[in-house]
């Protein structure tokens, strides 16, 4: 069937649909009132938002919002009983009468619960608690939740670190900081990341993934992650969707500032800081709101790595490459955001912006022990590159009695740039004893170096740009008709529409000195270096720095000396840059994207009295993708040889997405969730790019391929919760999703005898053949333990575990001698394995006391070993090790001053390491083991 033709029946079925449903929309239609209100803590007077007023006769009712406030229309005239509910607050039972066309305001004071005749002050860790677990419990899909309280809470840098507290997700870091999330074994470009439900484009220029150390958590008011999409969500997002919350001001003044300094223990440097103000009002009759927050930080993500490469002998598997790395880097994240709202009683107006931006400046030391080449290399790298993301909509709501109407408008961008980064290799041939056999161990090769520094000559210099941004602007439109059936039976029909365009670029540039050029600049100025090798090279000892030591470099076990200096090296390029010449096979990764997202949807959503509903419903997304990128066979030195000709690509497909939720409250504090869903990912840009790159020195061939597929999964889940107000929280959830078309890098060898590139290794990405399964169940248990005698009455505790299988299929190459002829047979065979970046168990333990004024935490994150790279067997794989991080806080009221506190955190409590292996089993090998101390911070808080 041709996409036209389905589109003119997807529309034939939609309007037919829509026409058989107004009947229904239709019925009871007489006279009517409505209720509204405020709900407001009885001890505080403070507003109580997410409580949940229902109306028990109809089935149906209305959480408070941000201001406290609910507002029930539509009600048939009578007289009704009210459920007034909220976690940790006593239920309250009221009697209403509406009369026709009456507006009925009802307040309503909630009481905490009451425990053996005393009443219980919530404190923050258990208001953050509760806050959490009333948006999970009253929501109509399967969503966790982070809120603003427990992020206040949290000893976490990031939205990221945030983020990975919760059940299945886990998240994958870059030099110690938690950076990108995967949800449910999914890695992070299966996953869409949104502010207020407005997706935020791509940060990394090889893929779709967002990189969430870019957001602190002091300018968020909470985070979601949607498991299980509604049909009015984006269909991109098979593992889920990370929803960052920035919401409208509450009523009166509040604000509160946040100061901290800290101390890295592997630099024994005090340069940490961080600042943070949030301030909010409300004006005119509290119908204008104003919210503003930002924050800055300076935090030293300094790390110490060593990394193996290994190589297949005949009989061993034997050390290639050892590298031993000391990165200096200092980063700076900055974040804002501005929230403005109009309330004008049946319509309101959002106006909203965030920015999160990491500034990266980091100089690279490295040594690099090169024992299949007989060499040795020093090098360092000088670089400065920053990630921006800015996301800013438009948002109006209308309610014209039944019918709800919302619509928005929205620019995002990223930008992820790298202004300068210079570098400089120096060598030493030979650089070996003659008595090392090849099958020694890492700690066992530094001692076999020659270390003959006078004989170390430079061999190049780089200096690199990049630029890539992205850039999305999106519209959409939302139309909500309530219903009344019966007396118990009521709900809802939603339809809308939406259009994404997207435009990216990626352009990365790089100068080199050309072979020879070092040694020419070097003859040339005798006076400025010190030249070696018959005065023919420029020598490693006119660059050292002699202020460098490195020998604390892991605790005096190895040392990376001399250690270059990045001063002399920026200097070498200002002078010489004009001998620098363009490396033209970067020129093949230029590309420019389009992409262009039309979508419609239609769900409804039943109530059955108070303890059915029912949410069906299906979205259709219509993508049409362009691209442009280049296309060459270079050769030579920096790719002097071959053309370089312009190339251009695309693809459109459209997909149905049908959805159903169900749930189900079999006993009050006892719920079931079901769910189908079927979600989809697209390719990542630069893959679909009609490229190809030849590499003849290394007989390497890369190509893009546009006829990559799109990804697309059918998703079961359920999930059963359990709440008490006196023992806690506690739900299981299992989940199982089928990938067809997932994508992956394959390497092949050309064997045709009449290629000219016979024998060249062929890589490029593929669409695997087979059906990929994820399954797994998650558990998730939360409670104050308030039941148990003082002083234990203080203790919280917060914990769950997710453990996740998968299976998917990867290609290989076997080869095997025929029994008869003796000639070699390759087949083209697969093996099976977990998903790259999947941890088969995830868990987090958080331990919390409160009594008073005081507050203290301790929380454990563990993640198992993942596989990081696949090979032809299991002795190729890759898989990054298991990590325990144990993070501290510490928090202390001033009672003298009213709003102010002190606090203390210790993150990576006990210098836990991280680390990769080559193989699996007896046969693994230590591949990357990565350092970076304990961080420790006290600051104040100050809230007014």
């Amino acid at each position: 069937m041709s996409q036209q033709h389905g589109f003119k029946s997807f529309k034939k079925y939609l309007v037919t649909g829509l026409l058989a449903l107004l009947p229904v929309l239709g019925l009871n239609a007489q006279d009517r009132g409505s209720i509204e209100g405020t709900v407001v803590d009885s001890l505080s007077g403070e507003v109580i938002i997410g409580a949940n007023i229902f109306i028990t006769d109809l089935g149906r009712g209305d959480a408070t919002d941000v201001d406290g406030k609910y507002s029930i229309g539509n009600i048939p005239v009578g007289t009704y009983r009210l459920t007034v509910s909220y976690l940790g607050y006593a239920t309250k039972n009221i009697t209403a009468e509406v009369g026709s066309g009456e507006l009925l305001v009802l307040d309503i004071v909630l009481s905490p619960n009451v425990i053996q005749g005393e009443e219980i002050t919530v404190l923050a860790q258990a208001a953050g608690q509760i806050a959490a677990l009333k948006q999970q419990m009253e929501s109509n899909t399967i969503v966790n939740v982070v809120s603003k309280e427990r992020l206040n809470e949290l000893p976490d840098q990031n939205a990221a670190a945030a983020v990975s507290r919760l059940p299945g997700v886990s998240v994958q870091r870059d030099a110690g900081e938690a950076s990108k999330v995967v949800v449910r074994g999914l890695s992070p470009k299966f996953n869409s990341i949104t502010v207020n439900g407005v997706r935020i484009p791509g940060t990394d220029p090889n893929d779709r993934s967002v990189d969430l150390s870019l957001v602190p958590p002091e300018v968020l008011d909470g985070i979601e992650v949607f498991k299980a999409l509604t049909p009015d969500k984006d269909a991109d997002a098979v593992g889920g969707t990370v929803n960052l919350l920035v919401k409208k001001a509450p009523s009166g003044f509040r604000s509160s500032i946040n100061l901290e300094g800290g101390y890295n223990d592997l630099e024994h440097e005090f340069s940490d800081y961080k600042a943070s103000i949030n301030v909010s009002n409300r004006f005119l009759d509290n119908k204008l709101g104003v919210l503003l927050t930002g924050s800055t930080q300076n935090i030293n993500r300094s790390s110490e790595v060593i990394d193996v490469d290994y190589e297949f002998g005949l009989r061993n598997i034997n050390i290639n490459n050892l590298n031993l790395a000391d990165f200096d880097e200092q980063r700076e994240r900055h974040g804002a955001s501005i929230a403005l709202d109009y309330d004008l009683d049946n319509h309101a107006f959002y106006v909203s912006s965030f920015m999160g931006r990491t500034d990266r400046d980091e100089i690279r030391r490295r040594k690099r022990y090169r024992v299949g080449s007989t060499r040795v290399e020093y090098d360092l790298r000088d670089r400065e590159r920053f990630n921006l993301v800015y996301s800013n909509s438009l948002r109006g709501e209308h309610l014209f009695n039944r019918f709800k109407f919302d619509w928005q408008a929205a620019h995002t961008s990223s930008l992820n740039k790298t202004p300068f980064e210079t570098y400089v290799r120096f060598r030493e041939l030979g650089a070996f004893r003659n008595d090392i056999t090849g099958d020694e161990t890492y700690q066992e090769i530094p001692p076999f170096a020659r270390n003959e520094f006078n004989q170390t000559g430079m061999q190049f210099s780089t200096f690199t740009q990049s630029r890539t941004s992205d850039r999305d602007f999106v519209g959409e439109v939302n139309g909500q008709y309530s219903f009344d059936i019966t007396g118990t039976i009521s709900g809802y029909i939603k339809t809308g529409g939406k259009f994404r365009g997207k435009a990216r670029t990626h352009n990365p540039t790089e100068i080199r000195t050309p072979h020879g050029t070092t040694d020419d600049i070097g003859q040339a100025n005798p006076d400025d270096f010190t030249l070696i090798k018959g005065d023919t090279e420029i020598g490693l000892v006119s660059f050292i720095d002699q202020d460098y030591d490195s020998t604390e470099f892991f605790g005096g076990d190895f040392s990376i000396n001399p250690g270059l200096d990045p001063d002399k090296l920026n200097n070498f390029y200002s002078r010489f840059s004009d001998f620098y010449e363009l490396n033209r096979y970067t020129e093949l990764e230029d590309y420019t994207a389009g992409e262009d997202i039309s979508a419609v949807y239609i769900q409804t959503e039943i109530s059955f009295g108070e303890r059915v509903s029912i949410l069906p419903g299906f979205r259709y997304e219509y993508t049409e993708n362009s691209y442009e990128g280049k296309f060459g066979s270079l050769f030579e030195d920096l790719g002097r040889k071959g053309e370089i000709t312009d190339t251009t690509g695309g693809q459109s497909y459209a997909e149905f997405l049908p959805m159903v939720h169900l749930k189900v409250n079999i006993l009050p504090g006892i719920d079931l969730r079901l769910a189908y869903t079927e979600t989809l990912s697209r390719p990542d840009y630069f893959n679909l790019v009609p490229f190809e790159s030849i590499n003849e020195v290394e007989q390497i061939i890369r190509r893009g391929n546009p006829d990559l597929k799109h990804t697309t999964a059918v998703n079961y889940d359920a999930f059963l919760s359990f709440y008490n107000s006196r023992i806690g929280y506690l739900s299981v959830g299992l989940f199982y999703k089928e990938l067809e078309n997932i994508d992956f890098i394959r390497e092949t060898r050309i064997l045709d005898p009449e290629s000219d590139f016979r024998g060249y290794d062929l890589i490029l990405r593929e669409n695997a053949v087979r059906t990929t399964t994820v399954k797994g169940i998650e558990v998730d248990l939360q409670t104050a333990l308030r039941f148990l005698p003082k002083p234990l009455d203080g203790l919280i505790l917060n914990t769950n575990i997710a453990f996740i299988d998968s299976e998917a299929f990867f290609p290989f190459f076997s080869t095997m001698r025929s029994p008869e002829t003796g000639q070699l047979i390759v087949q083209d065979t697969v093996r099976t394995g977990r998903l790259p970046g999947q941890p088969d168990m995830t868990a987090n333990v958080t331990i919390g006391y409160e009594i008073k004024g005081f507050s203290a935490r301790v929380s454990l994150s563990h993640q198992r070993d993942i596989l990081a790279t696949v090979g032809d067997t299991e002795e190729e794989d890759g898989v990054d090790n298991s990590f325990s991080f144990w993070d501290v806080r510490i928090n202390q009221s001033i009672k003298r001053f009213k709003g102010l506190s002190v606090f203390a955190d210790i993150n990576n409590l006990t210098s836990e390491r991280e680390g990769a292996v080559f193989g699996s089993g007896k046969e693994e090998r230590v591949s990357l083991i990565e350092q970076f101390g304990l961080r420790a911070t006290a600051g104040v808080r100050y809230k007014f």
